[in-house]
């Protein structure tokens, strides 16, 4: 957990004060395109001449903004998508788990290509298009682990001890069942970053993200792929940097699970 929550801190100083960390990631400099990573360029450069250190640290400032604000959209939404739908049951329950089995169906990346294609030729390519595209099928995980718990936690005692003295449904919802999921949706949530880091960077990887200048891994991966064989380390640098970012969340998110004491059944 340690280790993760280290990984975790370095990518996330980098991201906040890459200011002070890198040079400026939009200069073009065709005289030194392609350089190989050395003490003046530590990554090397790109096509561009661009420095592709500084790339890289903006580019963890863009892909941790995009995925924090999809997974507390995500967990927010599918949370209380779940908690209705296992609260009340019957005909809610039926509709909204029909519901939560069409998206599972269909695969997240199609489905985000799809989004974004579609909603990019009406209003372009944004940060807020690439939120609400992946948003809109990772909710779903929240809300299936969710219903699972309230339909656990509903038949134990305190509530329909709660129930039987006429406690509102808000009250308890509020009071006795949403206490008893924060632990699963706060583990589910941090390991779930990693997984939208690589969706947020497959978008880029294949054009569909943050478009150029704007430095974001997938993006500089995209860009370095015609170079793969002459200047390898405009992939191999970001790339490393997904792996690492992705690998340190789900270290942090494993021993939060021990930590919180929560099922490993009920993750995955």
């Amino acid at each position: 957990m340690n280790k993760g929550l280290f990984i975790i801190g370095v990518v996330v100083f980098a991201g906040v004060f890459a200011e002070f960390i890198a040079k400026d990631p939009y200069r073009v400099d065709m005289s030194n395109r392609l350089l190989s990573p050395s003490l003046e360029h530590f990554f090397g450069t790109d096509q561009l001449g661009r420095d592709l250190f500084s790339r890289v640290v903006y580019g963890a400032r863009t892909s941790l903004f995009l995925a924090v604000s999809i997974t507390i959209i995500s967990m927010i939404f599918g949370s209380l998508f779940g908690a209705v739908s296992g609260y009340f049951g019957g005909i809610i329950d039926d509709v909204f788990g029909r519901i939560i089995d069409i998206f599972l169906s269909i695969p997240d990346l199609v489905l985000n290509i799809a989004l974004v294609g579609i909603l990019s030729l009406s209003y372009g390519t944004s940060p807020l298009i690439i939120i609400f595209s992946i948003a809109f099928t990772n909710w779903v995980s929240y809300a299936r682990i969710v219903r699972g718990s309230v339909l656990s936690i509903k038949e134990h005692e305190f509530v329909l001890a709660a129930k039987a003295i006429g406690a509102s449904n808000l009250y308890i919802l509020r009071k006795h069942i949403i206490p008893n999921i924060i632990g699963p949706v706060i583990v589910l949530a941090t390991l779930n970053v990693g997984n939208v880091i690589i969706a947020i960077s497959s978008l880029g990887f294949l054009g569909l993200g943050i478009q150029p200048p704007t430095p974001e891994w997938g993006e500089i991966l995209n860009s370095g792929k015609n170079y793969l064989e002459t200047a390898p380390w405009i992939m191999l640098f970001p790339g490393f940097a997904i792996a690492v970012t992705v690998l340190g969340f789900n270290i942090f998110g494993e021993g939060l699970r021990d930590v919180l004491d929560v099922k490993k059944e009920i993750i995955e």
